[in-house]
C-alpha cells in the first residue's frame, strides 16, 4: 500500500504571511504548480482520498480532479489557536514570551488556544497506523506540518524536524510493505 500526501496549494496566507483560519482559499497564483502535480499523480492507482477540514486541502483536492473524498481532522494542519488570523511579524513581536518558551520546548509547547507539534504527531500518527492496515493506495491533501508529522511516524527522528521543507502542491509518497515503511519520495514537485 502507499500513503500519498499532498501539502495544499498556495493560498491566501501564505502569501499575505497570517496564521490560516479553517476557510482561507486558494490563491490563483500557485495553479500552475497543481496542474503539474496532478499530472504527478497520474502514476498513481488512488483508492481513496482524503482531506482535512480545511477549505485550502479540500479546494487543492478538486483542483486535482478528486471530488469523492473523505474529510479527516486528525490530518489537519496545527491548530494556532488564538493565533489565527494574525499576521506572522506581529505575533512574533507581540508574543515574544512564547515564542522563546517555544525554543526550549519545540515540541511540547501548545499554541494559546490551540495545539502543540506533539498533539499533531499523535493524531497523524493514529490516522497512518489506521490507514497502513488496509490494502490500498491513499491519497491525503493536508498541510506542511502534518505532513512532517507523517515523516515522524516513519523515522521517530524529532532531532532533524527541521531539515525538512514541504512546497505548497508537493508530493510524499509512503510505501508500506511486510510492516515496513519506505519512503519513495518527499517534498516532489
Amino acid at each position: 500500500m502507499r500513503i500519498i500526501l499532498v501539502r495544499h496549494g498556495l493560498s491566501e496566507a501564505n502569501i499575505s504571511r497570517f496564521y490560516s483560519l479553517k476557510d482561507t482559499k486558494l490563491h490563483e497564483s500557485g495553479y500552475g504548480v497543481l496542474n503539474n502535480t496532478k499530472k504527478n499523480l497520474e502514476k498513481y492507482d488512488i483508492d481513496e482520498v482524503y482531506v482535512s477540514e480545511l477549505k485550502r486541502s479540500q479546494e487543492t483536492a478538486q483542483r486535482l480532479g478528486f471530488n469523492d473524498y473523505t474529510i479527516d481532522s486528525r490530518i489537519n494542519e496545527l491548530d494556532f489557536g488564538d493565533f489565527k488570523g494574525k499576521f506572522f511579524e506581529d505575533i512574533r513581536i507581540n508574543e515574544l514570551d512564547f515564542f522563546n518558551k517555544k525554543e526550549k520546548d519545540f515540541f511540547n509547547i501548545k499554541y494559546p488556544g490551540g495545539e502543540s507539534i506533539n498533539d499533531v504527531i499523535k493524531r497523524t500518527s493514529e490516522f497512518f497506523d489506521e490507514k497502513s492496515k488496509e490494502d490500498k493506495d491513499i491519497l491525503c491533501v493536508s498541510h506542511a506540518i502534518a505532513i512532517k508529522s507523517s515523516l515522524f511516524w516513519l523515522l521517530k527522528d524529532k532531532e532533524n524536524w527541521q531539515t525538512f521543507w514541504l512546497d505548497n502542491g508537493s508530493i510524499t509518497v509512503f510505501r508500506v510493505e511486510d510492516d515496513k515503511k519506505i519512503i519513495e519520495s518527499v517534498n516532489l514537485l
